[in-house]
């Protein structure tokens, strides 16, 4: 009697581990079968899509002239990445909703949802690239000079040397650590303070005798100072830096359709329509092209 309950009870304890695993087996053939879909968040997927369906642009910027200009009394805005927006807006039928920011707190705007990309302008710097991604460069602002209308201009850098010039720069700007960098014997006036016209006045003092600041403030600067003339300009500028936008490192199709839209307005010859409407002109690339070659 005993050996046929002890199998019975063999019997019952087989039958209640086979169900038992065989669920198991089951559950985890349909946990591969059909696994949880990833969490998509909007920034990820819609953002470009959010932007369509609303019918406006939310955009950032920094007035900075020529990049950005604000007219002071009306708010309207104008300048060349301004006329970008509103060209890329009339032919998607979108409004455009400015939001004004600083360099100091853009990125933090983007990653908080005000807005849906930044026009800046802003260089691309790699400290910068870290809270946001960058599109391609929309354009380049070099640095150039500035010297006294009775100075013969200096055709280089080493006829600078050569000629003992004064130089001026700013104390952390570009062009202090270029001349440092790479042309130690240059006579520099190496000048303390956020001022980025102090090069340049010390010049029309006559405390150096040619002084470097980015292209844009020395245009400014020379506009408002007859007793100077710029140089090293146009294509003669130095130590180019990029200008782009910027948009949230996950916003991948938002930056793709302003990548595509960078490129048309450059190959079309439209960017540098709007850019003759300006005084102080930006630098900026197209592709070369040519046929295949036999």
């Amino acid at each position: 009697m005993k050996p046929i309950i002890h199998c019975l009870v063999f019997l019952l304890v087989l039958m209640a581990a086979s169900t038992l695993f065989g669920c198991n087996t089951g559950d985890k053939a349909n946990s591969s079968a059909a696994p949880a879909p990833p969490q998509v968040t909007l920034a990820s997927s819609a953002t470009l899509n959010t932007m369509m369906a609303r019918g406006e642009m939310r955009v950032a910027y920094v007035a900075w002239n020529p990049a950005v200009i604000k007219n002071a009394e009306t708010g309207l805005l104008t300048g060349i990445f301004p006329d970008m927006i509103n060209h890329m807006a009339d032919l998607l039928k979108l409004k455009v909703v400015w939001h004004e920011t600083t360099l100091a707190n853009f990125a933090a705007g983007l990653q908080s949802g005000q807005y849906d990309f930044s026009v800046g302008p802003t260089f691309i710097t790699i400290p910068r690239s870290v809270p946001v991604a960058f599109t391609q460069p929309v354009a380049y602002v070099g640095n150039s000079a500035v010297i006294r209308k009775n100075l013969k201009p200096p055709a280089s850098v080493q006829d600078i040397i050569d000629r003992g010039l004064k130089v001026a720069v700013l104390q952390g700007q570009a062009m202090d650590e270029y001349f440092k960098r790479r042309y130690p014997k240059v006579q520099l006036l190496s000048l303390s303070g956020g001022d980025l016209t102090a090069p340049l006045a010390a010049v029309s003092v006559g405390q150096a005798d040619i002084g470097f600041m980015n292209t844009v403030t020395v245009t400014q600067f020379v506009d408002a100072h007859p007793e100077t003339k710029a140089v090293f300009i146009g294509e003669k500028q130095m130590e180019m830096l990029p200008l782009a936008w910027a948009t949230r490192h996950e916003d991948q199709s938002l930056r793709g359709f302003l990548e595509s839209s960078i490129t048309y307005l450059k190959t079309t010859g439209r960017l540098e329509e709007i850019q003759r409407k300006y005084p102080v002109q930006l630098l900026y690339d197209t592709p070369t092209l040519h046929t295949a070659k036999h």
